[in-house]
């Protein structure tokens, strides 16, 4: 009797305890079961970036050959619609995006709204690598400047033809494509950042970050100095510009001074330039520019080069007169070569030797690193035993495939540049603010500075 008693209440243990497990189990499934129709939405990952300084985070770094996957754990999950959102424009919809991308730089917008109307959100980067061979725009800061409603001219490698080209979402017009050159006009649109899209060859492609603008591009290694501006008819004697010799003073040595001009439609069809003093006077040593004829082939601006003689008789005979017949006159400018500025990155005296020594630039810093800047890597060559010199720039990642590298591995001779510079693309900034900074390796060399321009 006692035998079967205990067994009854064994049963019934195994039975409630059983009971308990499967609550356990259902709770740890949906740690938040409790959460009802009427509670605010929570996207609970927690790997997705925050970001710093109000920019977002990079979610993750994929080829443009792979899809963009990734999954989202939402509450309350049975009430609650997720909508993904790539540049502002919807994608998906559901816990899951699987979904290709085109290359560039892209904002992905995760939204959770109830049936409520409650809604959050997360916004995140990610950034879409182009795949080798993939058609591609020049990277330089000129190249990437668009002034809206000019006519664009960029250098494009890897295409045969191109049909159209996106900014944004504006369609360009007037699109051409001849030996390696992309030509087209700008649309009307807001002033911005924009990735512009090509269609090359029968697909689309991105090509990265450009910058719209109403204003020419100023290269930050020129400047320019307006000597002059109106709107004047030169006609000999009767109408012509002095620049006076206190604005001339200011112009070294070896600038550029560039005219811009428009050609009249005269009756006899004549059309003359010469830029000379107040003196006038009709010999060659009088003359800054001898007197030529204006033709439809003459370059617009006309630009020459400020010699010393051409100084020395600006200076001597009181400014500079710009005269002739059949143009007008709209503005004359001084143009200076000048080397643009560098900010250090890094400065010191380390002796590279791969993991026993090396410098790491940190992702802080660099984050003050733009697309399209020039990096600069000072560096003495040390006395090697075996003359072995390696120089590799990557992250704290290491890595050994290319597209774990900023710059691959090369061997560093008398014949490198120093400094070594290198442009900095979207793909180096994407790997340096994934992986923590950009880390300067190899061996045989003492690094002492990093700086880079604009």
């Amino acid at each position: 009797m006692i035998t079967k008693n205990i067994s009854k209440y064994l049963a019934m243990f195994f039975m409630v305890c059983g009971m308990a497990a499967n609550t356990a189990c259902t709770s740890d499934e949906d740690p938040f079961f409790t959460a009802g129709e009427d509670d605010y939405p929570r996207i609970l990952n927690t790997d997705i970036p925050e970001g710093k300084d109000g920019e977002p985070g990079v979610l993750m770094t994929i080829e443009r050959t792979q899809n963009f996957q990734f999954d989202v754990m939402v509450t309350p999950v049975k009430y609650t619609t997720v909508t993904w959102l790539i540049d502002d424009e919807q994608v998906a919809e559901g816990l899951s995006i699987d979904t290709p991308v085109l290359a560039g730089e892209h904002l992905v917008k995760i939204v959770a709204a109830t049936t409520k109307g409650l809604e959050t959100s997360r916004t995140c980067k990610l950034v879409v690598l182009p795949a080798e061979g993939d058609p591609s725009l020049a990277s330089d800061g000129k190249s990437r400047w668009l002034t809206i409603g000019s006519t664009k001219t960029i250098a494009c490698t890897n295409a045969t033809n191109v049909t159209k080209v996106f900014v944004g979402k504006q369609e360009a017009s007037n699109v051409a494509f001849a030996n390696g050159k992309l030509t087209f006009t700008v649309p009307s649109m807001a002033e911005g950042e924009y990735t512009v899209v090509i269609e090359a060859d029968g697909a689309r492609y991105g090509c990265g970050v450009f910058t719209v603008s109403n204003t020419e591009y100023v290269d930050p290694g020129v400047k320019e100095t307006v000597l002059w501006e109106g709107s004047t008819e030169i006609n000999w004697g009767e109408a012509n510009v002095t620049v006076s010799a206190a604005d001339m003073a200011n112009v070294p040595v070896g600038a550029t001074i560039r005219l811009v001009y428009e050609m009249a439609d005269m009756p006899d069809g004549y059309h003359a330039l010469r830029i000379t003093t107040p003196w006038w006077g009709d010999n060659a040593e009088d003359q800054i520019v001898a007197q030529f004829d204006l033709t439809a082939d003459t370059p617009n601006p006309f630009e020459f080069t400020y010699t010393a003689a051409n100084k020395a008789i600006v200076d001597e005979r009181g400014g500079m007169l710009i005269v002739g017949y059949g143009y007008k006159l709209t503005k004359v400018v001084a143009v200076e070569n000048i080397a643009p500025a560098e900010t250090t990155l890094w400065e010191g005296g380390i002796e590279i030797n791969w993991g026993d020594a090396n410098v790491t630039v940190s992702a802080a810093d660099m984050a003050n690193v733009p697309v399209g800047a020039t990096v600069h890597v000072y560096y003495q060559m040390a006395d090697m035993p075996d003359g072995y010199h390696a120089l590799r720039i990557t992250t704290p990642w290491w890595g050994d495939n290319a597209e774990d590298q900023i710059v691959a591995q090369f061997d560093l001779t008398a014949d490198t540049a120093n400094p070594y510079d290198f442009t900095y693309t979207e793909a180096n900034k994407a790997i340096v603010d994934e992986r923590g900074g950009m880390l300067l390796v190899g061996y045989g060399y003492k690094l002492t500075k990093v700086t880079f321009s604009k």
